[in-house]
């Protein structure tokens, strides 16, 4: 179990189960309280062999090394992290991925997610990363006929991945919402309560920094979750929430930048993942020393 000190109180986390418990009756010392964020998403590659439409990584080369990926981690883990998220690009593209996992996840208390479109994950890979990850995250944005015309391949290489990993680990889905997405979640929902997937996450699409979505579109969402919410269990990105009134875990941030900071194939820093400025970050001391300034009333 890991101990967090926030500004709501303890957070409790079990990166083996995923469970999060918060004690928000607890008054928390801000001297006490960890800098950094809940999460931190680190694009390990640009790589990505798809062409999504509402991808918004770059199409650059860029490559992390995995010794600064290493280093990144145990800083994360001093500053109170509870999670480090590899995304991209394609993760699976990235040679050291099972290896790095393994290395973090017995060197660090931090849990470690993965979220990849499945076209690349083997049954080799899979045994690999058995115990030493927390979840995988498929990118699931429709079913049939729909998945196929936005990711270019067909569904059911994934469906094999995801019924060889259901004994072996936790798996959720990411399901990217716009105009023509929204109607399919009854459909993604279906596919994941059949496959036993732990956890659902909404991702309004983002263009340019800002969200997509209508009013129309927000509505229909929200009513959506409302309807659904209790069949699994969902999350969506922090400032997503802004535009809907629906039940989620920490719904009353302190500060959504408390939560989540993404690390891109570049090494920049920034407080979205979508966000195309940032600041470099050179090794573990130098990200120790970011949060400790975001974090004016920790003494550290």
């Amino acid at each position: 179990m890991r101990v967090r000190y926030e500004y709501q109180g303890i957070h409790i986390y079990d990166r083996v189960t995923g469970t999060n418990i918060l004690f928000d009756e607890i008054g928390i010392l801000p001297r006490e309280i960890h800098p950094g964020p809940r999460v931190i998403s680190i694009a390990l590659t640009n790589k990505c062999d798809s062409s999504c439409y509402f991808c918004y990584a770059p199409k650059t080369p860029e490559t992390l090394e995995p010794e600064y990926v290493y280093e990144l981690c145990q800083a994360m883990d001093d500053l109170g992290v509870l999670e480090v998220a590899f995304g991209g690009g394609e993760p699976t593209l990235y040679p050291y991925l099972c290896k790095l996992c393994n290395d973090i996840w017995n060197s660090t208390e931090l849990g470690i997610s993965i979220t990849t479109n499945g076209h690349h994950l083997t049954k080799k890979m899979i045994d690999n990363l058995n115990g030493n990850i927390s979840i995988i995250r498929f990118s699931i944005d429709a079913i049939e006929p729909i998945y196929s015309e936005i990711r270019k391949y067909n569904i059911s290489n994934v469906t094999e991945n995801i019924q060889y990993l259901q004994d072996k680990m936790p798996f959720g889905i990411n399901t990217v919402i716009n105009s023509q997405t929204i109607d399919c979640l009854d459909g993604v929902l279906n596919f994941a309560i059949d496959h036993n997937a732990k956890s659902l996450l909404l991702l309004p699409e983002v263009k340019n920094g800002s969200f997509v979505l209508d009013k129309a579109c927000w509505l229909k969402l929200e009513t959506w979750i409302n309807r659904n919410w209790r069949r699994i269990p969902m999350e969506i990105t922090s400032l997503a929430r802004l535009y809907l009134n629906c039940p989620f875990l920490f719904d009353n941030e302190y500060d959504p930048k408390l939560s989540y900071w993404h690390i891109g194939a570049n090494g920049k820093i920034r407080e979205t993942s979508y966000s195309e400025d940032g600041t470099t970050i050179i090794g573990g001391e130098d990200l120790r020393l970011f949060f400790k300034e975001k974090c004016p009333n920790n003494p550290a």
